[in-house]
């Protein structure tokens, strides 16, 4: 419980109190669990101290005569959550990149108000829609700006990949609804055109001042590092580009491109490039000359790759810094994400909208609904959409 957030504290009974915040109107029991030796909380979902009282009181009842008896260890939310993570260490770093298992393991295991420190030995079987809204709940308390759609929906996700386990394991006869979180499309920060040549044009003359970021120059490869992002489409994450060896790469002709194999965030994916990332492995390659198949593609003297992507975060924001473009126009923040929206908005726009869409995001590794969603959303219809739209 934060106390920072508390207004009003009263104690009902040995072991049970009541509390409310100043972010809600309800009051929340607090309740001792002896087995744990810990205090749960609960949402009264009531707005008067008397009604709290009596809604605490039946929770504490509940809870004594249910989840504080002692439960068989394999019937526990945390028995299966442990399967959950068991599952994906042994897919991570084969058919899923390596780094595959820690979202889910870093959302389940979180100290203070993780999903296991909340469900942990909780009997599965016992746990109801009405648990996952009030954990939400929970959550929301316990932090001084409320949570976002996005967050809450991961949480309820990996949830949802526990109690599916308990489902085929037979343990459970149904899966408890999940509450539904309604979610604001947010199209995904990006570069307009002229902001993108603008920071093109500002990476190159720092190269050619031979500045530097806490100590580390900005070269040519950063350079060749932004484009190819641009022509090939993929994350700026450990998982996609920045773990492509040169021996994931084969250069193909007619028409010319690289097909790189990468394990991604959404699973192995075989991507297809355009031409100009060609022209650019080769700049790379020339850079480079001494480079083994075994080599990262770039910043291959980073072997630690959380290391080589911080520093390009660094030099990424001290370009924008620069060129004076932080923001987009409503205000978001850019990030070297934006590179890869800025490459799927424009490759609609410059393929005059004839480019097949689903190819668009099987490539990308997306989805048709999330280019709809956070990509397209709010793109203009120029001459050549328009155009596109009135052929018949």
């Amino acid at each position: 419980m934060n106390k920072n957030l508390t207004i009003q504290r009263i104690n009902v009974s040995k072991g049970l109190s009541l509390y409310k915040t100043g972010r809600s109107p309800y009051y929340f029991a607090r309740i001792w669990d002896p087995i744990e030796k810990k205090y749960l909380t609960r949402s009264t979902k009531e707005t008067t101290r008397i009604d709290a009282r009596q809604v605490a009181q039946e929770l504490f009842l509940k809870l004594h005569n249910t989840t504080f008896k002692k439960i068989p260890s394999n019937k526990t939310f945390n028995y299966f959550s442990t399967l959950l993570m068991k599952q994906q260490k042994a897919m991570s770093g084969k058919t899923r990149s390596k780094r595959f298992h820690l979202d889910d393991e870093s959302l389940l295991l979180r100290s203070i108000d993780g999903i296991n420190e909340y469900f942990g030995n909780k009997d599965i079987k016992e746990i109801t829609t009405y648990d996952l809204r009030n954990y939400l709940t929970v959550l929301d308390e316990n932090r001084q700006k409320g949570l976002s759609a996005s967050f809450q929906s991961k949480h309820l996700i990996v949830i949802s990949k526990v109690l599916k386990i308990a489902y085929e394991k037979g343990v459970l006869d149904k899966i408890p609804m999940i509450p539904k979180i309604s979610k604001k499309d947010n199209p995904r920060p990006t570069f307009t055109e002229n902001q993108y040549k603008l920071f093109l044009k500002t990476t190159r003359e720092i190269i050619e001042k031979q500045q530097k970021v806490r100590g580390i120059k900005i070269t040519n490869e950063l350079y060749y590092f932004f484009v190819f992002m641009v022509h090939s489409f993929m994350r700026p994450i450990e998982s996609e580009i920045f773990s492509v060896k040169h021996q994931d790469i084969e250069v193909k002709y007619k028409p010319n491109r690289l097909e790189i194999r990468v394990k991604g965030k959404t699973g192995y994916r075989v991507v297809s490039t355009m031409p100009d990332a060609l022209d650019f492995y080769d700049k790379l390659r020339i850079l480079n000359p001494d480079y083994k198949p075994d080599d990262y593609l770039f910043f291959n003297n980073y072997p630690n790759r959380s290391t080589a992507i911080r520093n390009v975060n660094r030099q990424f924001n001290y370009i924008l810094k620069l060129a004076k473009i932080k923001e987009t126009s409503d205000g978001q923040i850019l990030t070297p994400y934006a590179l890869r929206h800025y490459s799927l908005q424009t490759r609609l726009v410059k393929s005059k909208g004839k480019v097949n869409i689903f190819n668009l995001a099987k490539n990308a590794g997306t989805s048709v609904e999330q280019l709809e969603r956070f990509y397209l959303k709010n793109l203009e219809m120029n001459d050549d959409l328009v155009e596109n739209l009135q052929t018949f």
